[in-house]
């Protein structure tokens, strides 16, 4: 009877084990600023993976963990049709049909596929379109520390917190065609805006929404232990305090939390 049961399972594993040599598709955040911020899982990921796609196609600051193996080019948001990848039509449609061909070979060939992003993948990441172009290789997300992250603690206080905080906070983007900033205005929620390219004509239009003693604070570069600055103001003053261009890397917090 053992015998036979040996027999089973090794007949089982044999005819079962084409089912295990699928390869595995994971965006990988590596976190933001530092690259200390990496989350051990993220950390073990990249250290097992075969193939990469960075946005640039190399491997950067992550070389030391990536060795002499494969690195391709992700491009921005390129499954996506975001309007920014400054490709033409010609080369987006190129690396989108390179980038198909390696991930299913990898997939395949059985092997781990990674692909390289920052902060949180699912708060207005580029390649978040991945996961919708390889649904059916069931692509995961592994997660890290986000920019929101980052930028909370160098804020060092509860942007919401306790049972009798009715307020909340609602993430969304910096721009005056945002009819939601609007919507909300009254309703004593946090705002954490992301990617406001016309700071000071975005301040003009919060101008009109909020009182001016309304605290707005900015996060340059959260995360990063050189480059990290937190700036504290009101929106009647904060264009004193901000008198040249952001960098592309900030946050813009708008809430009474802040006084």
């Amino acid at each position: 009877m053992i015998k036979r049961i040996k027999k089973i399972i090794v007949g089982t594993v044999i005819v079962s084990s084409p089912l295990f040599a699928n390869g595995q598709l994971s965006i990988v955040s590596a976190g933001v600023g530092d690259l200390d911020n990496m989350t051990i899982k993220a950390y073990n990921a990249i250290k097992e993976a075969d193939i990469f796609f960075t946005m640039d196609g190399k491997a950067g600051e992550y070389s030391s963990l990536i060795g002499e193996k494969p690195v391709y080019k992700a491009g921005h948001g390129i499954f996506a049709n975001m309007d920014n990848t400054k490709m033409k039509k010609e080369e987006l449609e190129q690396l989108k049909t390179e980038t198909k061909r390696i991930v299913l070979e990898g997939y395949k060939a059985g092997k781990k596929i990674v692909l390289i992003e920052n902060g949180d993948p699912t708060i207005y990441g580029p390649q978040i379109s991945f996961l919708k172009e390889f649904k059916e290789l069931s692509p995961k997300i592994i997660p890290g520390m986000s920019s929101f992250n980052a930028a909370n603690a160098a804020l060092q206080t509860a942007i919401i917190g306790g049972t009798k905080d009715a307020s909340g906070v609602t993430l969304t983007i910096g721009n005056d065609k945002n009819k939601l900033i609007s919507a909300l205005a009254d309703s004593k929620s946090t705002l954490v805006f992301f990617m406001d390219r016309e700071f000071d004509k975005f301040i003009d239009y919060l101008n009109t929404l909020y009182p001016k003693d309304t605290g707005i604070a900015i996060v340059i570069d959260a995360g990063s232990k050189d480059k990290q600055r937190v700036i504290i103001a009101t929106l009647g003053t904060i264009k004193e305090k901000v008198t040249e261009k952001l960098p592309f890397n900030h946050l813009v917090y708008v809430g009474d939390f802040i006084k």
